[in-house]
């Protein structure tokens, strides 16, 4: 017998490929087994998630905005704080939280299950929900999660990347026809702009409430990152300028993690952001720019800063 709660699975706004794989995969998962559930997302998929709905010709997702004053029930996955989240969505309708980010606020939704573990995606957490249960996984499902999977790991060479996400990943491969040189071709579309480099900025763009201090973080995968800093460096250090005015913060900076060559850069535009990271990242910036090898995500650096930032007490 199908329970008749009214359950959406949602994620931050704008959900990046991530986020909507895992509002798409858990909503089929929680559907087989007999509960009233449907995937929606706020505002509009990240350009990433819209190539991979596109290149498999997936449904579209529900308008959280039509439905969510109607469920009984929410559900965020690849979320687990206020910032970001919808401001229709109520925090005591909350039942569960399924996330990867080691700084979270699970505890602003009282009512709520939570199920944070450190994996390199979120979607690898939803893929083991079908493994474990042995529930049968559409091909939608299996392309959305594998293709989160492998963003959010950069093709499992980020430091986040962990044993279960090869696991789900080699198990959900054998679940649909993956094309050839299908990375190859996810990362090069990740890569091309189709609107102003600032809109391009803000869709990755987090903001954080840190001791004494606002902090914004843009983080842009792309392929070619030295060529795109270059030909770019006086349009993005402007663009952060007018970010860092219109959002009242204390320190800005963007991050860019080449998908193909496996490493950072950073673009500052202030003193002490620059201080800040050199000493969380022990990197040393050359006009503005500072470069390290290997991929550090987001998720990553923000522990980093927190602590700097909670031992010192200034910014």
């Amino acid at each position: 017998m199908i329970d008749t709660t009214k359950i959406i699975i949602t994620a931050y706004q704008n959900p990046d490929l991530d986020g909507t794989a895992c509002a798409f995969g858990y909503a089929e998962f929680l559907q087989k087994n007999n509960k009233n559930a449907v995937a929606a997302i706020f505002g509009t998929p990240h350009r990433e998630a819209q190539f991979v709905l596109k290149k498999f010709n997936i449904p579209k997702l529900n308008d959280a905005e039509k439905i969510v004053a109607e469920v009984d029930e929410i559900i965020i996955v690849d979320a687990s704080d206020l910032r970001g989240l919808s401001d229709k969505i109520d925090p005591q309708k909350v039942t569960e939280i399924i996330d990867h980010r080691k700084v979270n606020e699970a505890h602003k939704f009282p009512q709520a299950k939570v199920q944070i573990e450190l994996v390199g995606s979120a979607a690898t957490l939803i893929a083991e929900k079908f493994y474990n249960n042995q529930t049968t996984i559409s091909e939608y499902s299996a392309a959305l999660l594998y293709s989160a999977i492998v963003s959010n790991t950069v093709n499992f060479q980020a430091r986040v990347t962990t044993k279960r996400d090869h696991k789900m990943a080699n198990w959900l491969k054998t679940k649909f026809t993956l094309p050839k040189n299908y990375t190859e071709e996810m990362f090069a579309n990740k890569s091309q702009f189709n609107k102003p480099l600032k809109e391009i900025i803000f869709d990755d763009f987090a903001t954080l409430e840190l001791p004494n201090c606002r902090l914004s973080i843009a983080q842009l995968e792309i392929i070619k990152v030295d060529n795109f800093i270059k030909e770019n460096i006086i349009e993005i250090k402007k663009i952060l300028n007018e970010l860092k005015k219109e959002k009242t913060l204390d320190l800005i900076f963007l991050t860019c993690i080449d998908l193909e060559k496996a490493f950072n850069k950073f673009v500052i535009i202030d003193e002490p952001s620059q201080k800040l990271l050199e000493k969380a990242l022990k990197i040393k910036f050359n006009n503005c720019i500072a470069k390290k090898n290997g991929i550090l995500m987001r998720k990553e650096i923000v522990p980093l800063i927190k602590e700097i930032l909670e031992t010192n007490k200034t910014v």
